[in-house]
């Protein structure tokens, strides 16, 4: 057991990296809100003024990164093992990453319409996000809610095999059309692809929540 572990049973703790975890997953989970929202616009006027502002959560989210890994050097004692809130902070805003990634090839592919399938994957990675903000917001007490942490965790990887699903008969759709513009398919498939990737970075947040729930069991 590593010296940081053992004194942290003594030692006050630093509880200023739970308002900082709960900010980072207050702007995750609002960054997934809009993702929803951009597919339920059809004007590309309307979708680039979601995009700008998806654009500024990831920016704040930057900001909010940088203050964690701030305070992670600056402080002796941390909550958790300093790699594991390293490792977490990181996974929540690859997500965020992710999401603005997606928003911007909407704009910049310009695709004439988004499918069904993409509102159904930016409904799934929303309930992501609502899980990942209860589990981060659980850690605060982390003895007393060792199991409902992994049941969100284990809900989370549940939400992410379904992504896969929708993902995997999307681009099995996609070689079924015969008749269909080509440029189209390609757009829609880049994006799709994108967004099945940002499924799988918040099912990696749900990681790194159960890697320290582990050392805490």
């Amino acid at each position: 057991m590593k010296w940081n572990t053992i004194f942290r049973k003594f030692i006050p703790k630093e509880d200023k990296f739970f308002p900082i975890l709960g900010d980072m997953s207050s702007n995750l989970l609002a960054g997934s809100e809009y993702a929803v929202k951009l597919t339920q616009v059809s004007t590309f006027e309307e979708r680039r003024e979601i995009q700008k502002t998806i654009k500024v959560l990831e920016t704040k989210g930057d900001g909010l990164i940088g203050f964690l890994y701030k305070e992670l050097n600056d402080t002796f004692i941390t909550p958790f093992d300093r790699e594991d809130m390293h490792e977490l902070g990181e996974s929540i805003d690859n997500v965020l990453d992710r999401i603005n990634s997606t928003s911007k090839r909407v704009i910049m592919y310009q695709p004439k319409e988004l499918p069904e399938q993409f509102f159904k994957m930016s409904k799934i990675l929303n309930e992501q996000c609502k899980l990942l903000q209860m589990a981060i917001e659980k850690l605060r007490s982390v003895h007393k809610n060792l199991k409902s942490i992994k049941e969100l965790c284990d809900h989370l990887h549940f939400l992410e095999n379904q992504a896969d699903d929708i993902y995997e008969n999307f681009i099995t759709d996609i070689f079924k059309k015969q008749d269909q513009d080509i440029l189209e398919l390609i757009k829609e498939k880049e994006i799709m692809q994108e967004l099945e990737r940002t499924t799988d970075y918040a099912d990696n947040v749900g990681k790194s929540i159960k890697t320290i729930v582990v050392k805490y069991a």
